[in-house]
């Protein structure tokens, strides 16, 4: 069974002119799409930006849950915030996993838009998960979406959660949750098996 990695990316990005931007960190997606990566096994998640005070900022971020307020907290986000590193590119984070594994990740896009490039389903990186024991790491984008020649360079992309949609602009912390939940979930529950509820604070 392969590991699985998540990675927020914040450069380089399309801005709604489909200029390539770096988009700014928010607490939001550092601290929900970490909750949800601590849910499902994620091994680690990166905060990926090449500016030094995004850096600082996720960094803040980082040690506000993890430090004295960790202690006070009782939603446990503390705990997997823990499991948040921050970095300045995508080959830094490949170099970790690199160093943790032993082994390059097989690198998969996530976008909202059609490609008909390098697919894969969700099933299938589920099964590689349980059945191989590379690696997978999936990528997500922020703004209007992940730059051409970055989803050209991984390995694979996923199609759309929602491809025949009138409306498909999710968050990315839905979206996360959303392909996190296909590909590393336990399924539906059985029938009149009501899901627990946490603290939805």
């Amino acid at each position: 069974m392969g590991n699985l990695y998540v990675g927020l990316l914040h450069y380089p990005m399309r801005n709604r002119e489909g200029d390539i931007v770096a988009t700014s960190v928010t607490s939001l997606d550092i601290h929900d799409i970490a909750r949800s990566a601590r849910t499902y096994g994620v091994a680690r998640y990166f905060v990926i930006t090449p500016v030094p005070t995004q850096q600082a900022i996720a960094w803040r971020i980082h040690g506000f849950w993890t430090d004295a307020e960790r202690i006070e907290d009782k939603s446990r986000r503390g705990e997997a915030i823990e499991y948040v590193t921050v970095a300045a590119d995508l080959d830094e984070t490949l170099r970790t996993i690199e160093e943790a594994e032993g082994r390059s990740p097989f690198l998969v896009a996530t976008s909202a838009r059609r490609s008909p490039k390098n697919r894969i389903g969700y099933d299938e990186v589920r099964r590689r998960l349980r059945t191989d024991a590379q690696p997978v790491y999936i990528l997500f984008g922020t703004g209007w979406g992940m730059a051409d020649e970055l989803i050209d360079a991984c390995d694979a992309i996923l199609p759309s959660i929602m491809p025949d949609a009138d409306f498909n602009h999710l968050s990315v912390r839905a979206a996360a949750a959303i392909v996190l939940d296909r590909v590393a979930g336990d399924g539906v529950p059985p029938e009149g098996d009501a899901p627990s509820r946490g603290r939805g604070d």
